[in-house]
């Protein structure tokens, strides 16, 4: 196992007004800076999605020695949603983003549960039973796509009906069952857990269908402290689940970004 970075993790810097660093020049500076080899890319930043920018994007990767693991999307459009419309509009707007990963060599895209709507119903609910069913439909939909293109969808647990391990299970267990198990998986996200739910137990729960793992360091300190959850526990659940993928640290504290992230490499390094 070994680490990877999330881009999101320098938002603030690629959207800053005053001199907002550039979408190209982040695997360079990744590499340069942390010594990292691998990237998640985030769609928001992609500057254009034209066949010459993808170009320069995967040879600015190259050139800096970094591979592209996967494209996480967020787009318009619910895939859990009881409207039509909404469903229909997600469909559109992730499955746009599979050929895009195609043409760059990147064998994965992340996209969003949606049913924010049924977030805080109970599991059994006839409301969140019907959001779990078009969930599985549309994602089954977006993998007759990826399979043809040899992308797989990821879903993360990141709010709404994902937010929830056992839905999340449920969903993904239900689209391999019809696609296999190379079309679909979950991104597990070691931070991303609502306060009320068993964050170990959660993880246990998703991590038998991981394709790829966030690891989330908002809160690390000066002395490499992070009290908000245990990471040498969530990395534990990782290998007892037999994931050995790369571990992809996702900063979205209050401090500087590159420090941050600088920490993140220190710690997570320290404890692989």
């Amino acid at each position: 196992m070994d680490l990877s970075l999330a881009t999101w993790s320098l938002n603030r810097l690629l959207r800053n007004t005053d001199k907002p660093i550039v979408y190209l020049d982040v695997p360079a500076m990744v590499r340069q800076h942390f010594g990292i080899e691998a990237l998640e890319l985030n769609n928001v930043f992609f500057a254009a999605r034209d066949g010459d920018y993808l170009r320069k994007l995967v040879a600015a990767a190259e050139k800096a020695g970094v591979r592209l693991l996967n494209i996480a999307v967020d787009e318009q459009g619910d895939l859990s949603s009881a409207d039509p419309s909404a469903r229909e509009l997600g469909l559109e707007r992730y499955g746009a983003w599979i050929p895009i990963a195609a043409e760059m060599g990147i064998g994965a895209i992340r996209a969003n549960s949606g049913g924010r709507a049924v977030a805080d119903k109970p599991a059994g609910d006839p409301a969140r039973v019907a959001a779990e069913q078009a969930c599985i439909d549309s994602l089954r939909h977006l993998c007759d796509i990826g399979k043809k293109h040899g992308v797989a969808i990821l879903v993360e647990n990141h709010w709404g009906l994902s937010a929830d391990p056992g839905s999340l299970a449920r969903v993904v267990a239900a689209v391999r069952q019809s696609h296999g198990n190379d079309a679909a998986g979950t991104l597990v996200d070691w931070g991303n857990w609502p306060q009320h739910i068993d964050r170990w137990d959660a993880l246990r729960q998703v991590f038998p269908y991981a394709m790829a793992v966030h690891a989330k360091v908002n809160d690390i300190d000066e002395n490499l402290n992070h009290p908000s959850f245990d990471h040498a526990r969530c990395l534990q659940i990782t290998r007892e689940a037999g994931y050995d993928g790369w571990l992809g640290i996702e900063y979205e504290g209050r401090d500087d970004p590159m420090t941050g992230i600088e920490r993140a490499v220190r710690k997570l390094r320290a404890l692989l």
